[in-house]
């Protein structure tokens, strides 16, 4: 294993990291944007001289696959917004600056207003300074300008936030821009405590095209393997989210074009927009992978970006072979420093963690598929305009796709049934450690946890098209259900994917399989209106 695990080093190159970091951050990948068809072009050149079967898909924008509608095509063209305590320009903000600085898919518009503070639920003038859920808020509420901003992003930085508004909700001159956590405190204080008239003036233009979703697919081999998967989305720089992810994926790729025939092995690699393109993808994989590994947000600066990475896992009801080879390839790559006595450890942070949504894995999981994650967090620049490629480090890409190659040869042509058995117990002092130090009851964990999987291999079709996605449980459950569920810890992961398909397998009993498996604490109440919504979801979608 050692001798594979240097071939695929070796054949590695750290100036294509560069270069692929360098280029890729330049689009502003945006779904539905010119942006976007541009890096995906970008790459689909470089792919092709690696020898690689390529197909490009176009998927229309408008256009619903199960539970999710793809968005309008959009792009920003120019934005700016300034902010006047009277004579005293206090902040002017640009696009040029802030790429991030204009809610994805929001209409162009331009006007002055005063501001206000949203409270309440009462967010309706003209310039309205409003946190909370974006697509919510623009619905919902009446104003020319929505200026919003999020705690939980770094404070000095502009936040992303999309609308991934359908053709039929675009509403002109009412718009959306964002502004640094920081910066909004000190509007409130202006407006709420000094009693300050702020004034705010705007200029946003973007346009609205037919242009639709590029996926792109690459693959080699006849013989079924691992399907590797980024999302390639989101606006400039987002480097960590997800340049790392799709750089990973490409050289992965560009390894294994370069060893022999005994280190490689079948491969699909895939880079979509975010769950819009990756709903679409089944019908056009050259064959059905034994595996899939989604590469989202990996190889930064640990340092910088204070994150940890995750191999998150499959539900344990789906059986997994992938993880435990991941887990064991990450520690081959990763432990490299040494102790005082020479006893190799690990030279970055990494941790397991169960199953949980957020990413393009969501979509193969409901179909059934042994789907896992690598996936680094928390980000310290997630979804800002800071996240560029300072935090990023090539040589941990490397050994991120080098961990991912390395797994997925070993499940393909070293299968190890001692990996699997070390895993499963390492698995199992994981979830003993963590129910001791978080006083989770050890007789519920051993009660409800699940022993053997229920789905061992995948179905010749998918078990569910999509994921519910948030947007349609918005919408079943209505606005004030959904604000609601949103605040219980872990309440979405189990709506939108695990209950569904957990009771479309058959699993009893499976509210308490989920809090087990996640060491959710849910008190009576939330548990009742857990189960409320998913009775309601399920009437609705026809389980």
């Amino acid at each position: 294993m050692h001798h594979v695990y240097e071939i695929y080093m070796r054949n590695s190159s750290r100036i294509l990291v560069n270069d692929l970091l360098k280029t890729l951050t330049t689009f502003n990948r945006i779904q539905g944007s010119k942006g976007l068809w541009d890096a995906v072009s970008f790459l689909k050149e470089m792919v092709e001289d690696r020898g690689f079967e390529t197909k490009l898909l176009t998927i229309e924008s408008g256009v619903k696959k199960g539970y999710i509608e793809t968005p309008v095509s959009w792009d920003l063209i120019d934005a700016y917004v300034e902010f006047r305590d009277g004579d005293n320009v206090i902040g002017i903000f640009s696009s040029r600056d802030h790429p991030t600085i204009v809610a994805a898919h929001a209409p162009s518009g331009e006007g002055c207003g005063e501001l206000s503070i949203c409270s309440n639920d009462k967010c309706s003038d003209s310039v309205v300074l409003a946190t909370g859920y974006p697509y919510d808020l623009y619905v919902n509420n009446d104003a020319n300008l929505f200026v919003y901003y999020n705690e939980n992003r770094y404070p000095d930085a502009f936040p992303y936030t999309g609308l991934f508004l359908e053709p039929n909700e675009i509403m002109r001159n009412k718009t959306m821009v964002t502004i640094p956590y920081r910066f909004a405190q000190k509007l409130i204080s202006l407006v709420k405590v000094k009693n300050r008239k702020i004034n705010v003036c705007w200029k946003i233009e973007s346009s609205y095209g037919n242009r639709g979703l590029p996926a792109l697919l690459a693959w080699r081999g006849e013989e079924s393997g691992i399907l590797f998967i980024s999302h390639i989305c989101h606006p400039k720089p987002g480097a960590h989210d997800n340049v790392s992810g799709s750089v990973a994926n490409f050289i992965a790729l560009d390894v294994l074009s370069r060893v022999g025939s005994e280190e490689s092995f079948g491969s699909i690699h895939v880079w979509v927009p975010e769950y819009t393109g990756t709903v679409f993808l089944r019908d056009h994989l050259p064959w059905i992978p034994k595996s899939i590994l989604n590469l989202d947000m990996v190889g930064s600066k640990q340092n910088v970006s204070g994150s940890t990475l995750v191999v998150i896992n499959t539900p344990r009801f789906i059986a997994s072979e992938l993880a435990s080879y991941l887990w064991f390839s990450i520690q081959k790559v990763f432990d490299s420093s040494f102790s005082y006595n020479g006893i190799n450890q690990p030279s970055i942070r990494y941790s397991y963690s169960p199953y949980g949504i957020g990413s393009d894995h969501d979509v193969f999981v409901t179909w059934g598929y042994d789907a896992i994650m690598i996936n680094e967090w928390p980000s310290k620049f997630y979804h800002t305009d800071m996240d560029d490629v300072d935090s990023i480090d090539p040589m941990n890409i490397i050994k991120i796709s080098v961990s991912s190659l390395l797994a997925s040869f070993m499940l393909i042509k070293k299968p190890n049934k001692n990996v699997k058995e070390i895993f499963e117990s390492f698995v199992r002092v994981w979830y003993r450690s963590q129910a001791l130090r978080n006083d989770f009851s050890l007789s519920f964990l051993v009660k409800n946890m699940v022993k053997t999987p229920v789905i061992t291999e995948p179905f010749e079709k998918p078990i569910l098209e999509t994921p519910v996605f948030g947007r349609a449980i918005y919408r079943i459950l209505g606005r004030d259900a959904f604000l609601e569920l949103d605040k219980i810890r872990n309440a979405l992961t189990y709506l939108e994917v695990y209950g569904p398909l957990a009771e479309a397998v058959g699993l009893k009993n499976h509210i308490k399989s989920f809090q087990a498996e996640l060491l959710v604490k849910w008190s009576r109440k939330e548990e009742d209106k857990v189960k409320d919504a998913f009775a309601i979801i399920k009437s609705r979608i026809g389980l």
